[in-house]
């Protein structure tokens, strides 16, 4: 079956909620098996609506489906798996197959009416407690996101939580870059994923991959995902593994990807117990600068950490990874710390050409291990372990200055590090606070 908004006379100024006729249109498709809902041009506000089975939400050129700034318009209780604090979603789906968002049109979410209108001291716009994800999909099969621009997010824009089979190429995910926990893209056990011809760019992380803790039938591994020929901005971390770990995370090629303008390239960070192993990143160009102290990171383009977050959850190692043809601009160092020596292993880099200079951020020169390192909420909440102060250095918790100095490579504690082909271009002479030495290897062998 196939309807369109083009006959349906409802309101396409974005005015008035056309909510209920719009999840109308959609259960009349699926009561007939399935079909297509196609948004006409114009712009259509709208709460949540739930998604069925072999069923398509196209979106031509010149349509804008815009979420609703009004809490009512959203079921409280609705998603399975929690954001933050929230459990609210614009676009929804449950254990559902062949689900496909198209076309040339928008879904928006409207921002700004989930933030507060100035920056705080930490530079940080805090969120309302409650605001929605734009997509979330639990333990759906046959997924496809084609060519659809997803944009303006409150809350992570995209999250996949235990699916299969999905299949991502041309979605351009564009949020503002002053609102934190606007991830772009974040596959939560999800597996055998293709990730093709993209552009992500978010404050928060751009694609990320991670296991959430959740209840046990949506609790699984993260494995079999490839990512190829993407472009990524990011304001925390461009292509991130964790920091989320309750299950394994393996299996994972990302290739021929450019990031730019980010204050982190790839981080893998291990939290909460699950291992990270067989990964495969090659072929990536990067230009990594300081971010506001509030984001996590410090221009590394390569960042490795595994570190408790519960006291009594022993990190997850990070294991068999290789780094191939890395080549760009940093303001910062590749960083490799395991809290346990040895808890980080078996790491390659075979070709890094890194260009490190010299920056106006007044942190140049620190790591950055967060999270969690706040010693009175070491399990809190992002916010009770990535910006708060310590009043003792006036930094947040566990941002400290390299020993010695801002080096190109730092690795403490990492075991059967193999560096080929190191190639690290520093200013002549050496900014004051700077390391005599590109590779600095403390803890490991």
């Amino acid at each position: 079956m196939k309807l369109s908004l083009e006959q349906a006379g409802l309101d396409n100024t974005g005015t008035r909620p056309v909510t209920a006729q719009l999840q109308q249109m959609i259960d009349t498709i699926a009561a007939a098996g399935g079909g297509t809902l196609t948004i006409s041009p114009g712009v259509w506000l709208t709460g949540t609506l739930v998604l069925p089975s072999h069923f398509t939400l196209h979106l031509e050129a010149g349509a804008c489906l815009r979420a609703s700034p009004n809490v009512a318009d959203y079921p409280k209780d609705l998603t399975q798996s929690m954001a933050e604090l929230s459990h609210m979603a614009l676009l929804y789906a449950r254990n559902q197959r062949q689900v496909t968002l198209s076309g040339e049109g928008r879904v928006e979410g409207n921002a700004a009416a989930w933030f507060a209108p100035q920056a705080d001291a930490q530079g940080y716009r805090q969120p309302a407690v409650q605001r929605p994800r734009l997509l979330v999909l639990e333990g759906c099969e046959q997924v496809r996101l084609c060519d659809i621009t997803l944009a303006d997010s409150p809350m992570w824009t995209a999250h996949l939580v235990s699916c299969k089979h999905i299949f991502i190429h041309r979605l351009t995910i564009d949020n503002d870059l002053a609102l934190s926990n606007t991830d772009a893209l974040d596959l939560d056990s999800c597996q055998f994923v293709h990730i093709s011809d993209s552009y992500f760019s978010a404050a928060d992380d751009g694609i990320c991959l991670k296991t959430t803790r959740k209840a046990p039938a949506l609790q699984q591994p993260t494995c079999h995902v490839v990512v190829n020929n993407c472009i990524i901005r990011s304001k925390s971390c461009a292509i991130k593994v964790g920091t989320e770990t309750a299950a394994d995370i393996s299996h994972i090629i990302v290739s021929n990807c450019t990031i730019f303008e980010s204050n982190r390239g790839i981080g893998l960070v291990s939290r909460d117990g699950g291992t990270f192993s067989q990964m495969s990143f090659s072929n990536i160009l990067f230009d990594c600068r300081h971010g506001h102290p509030c984001h996590w990171g410090k221009a590394d383009p390569v960042y490795l950490s595994a570190r408790r977050r519960d006291p009594q959850v022993a990190a997850g190692q990070i294991q068999h990874i290789t780094f191939s043809n890395l080549s760009g601009i940093s303001e910062g160092a590749i960083n490799l710390h395991s809290e346990t020596a040895g808890d980080i292993h078996d790491i390659t880099f075979n070709g890094v050409q890194l260009q490190q200079v010299q920056g106006d951020a007044q942190e140049q020169g620190c790591f950055d291990v967060r999270p969690p390192c706040n010693p009175a909420k070491p399990i809190g909440m992002g916010l009770d372990n990535a910006y708060l102060v310590n009043p003792e250095t006036g930094r947040a918790w566990g941002v400290e200055p390299y020993p010695g100095g801002l080096p190109a490579l730092y690795a403490d504690g990492v075991t059967g590090l193999v560096l080929r082909e190191f190639n690290a271009v520093r200013p002549t002479p050496l900014p004051a606070g700077w390391h005599s030495q590109d590779v600095v290897i403390v803890n490991g062998k």
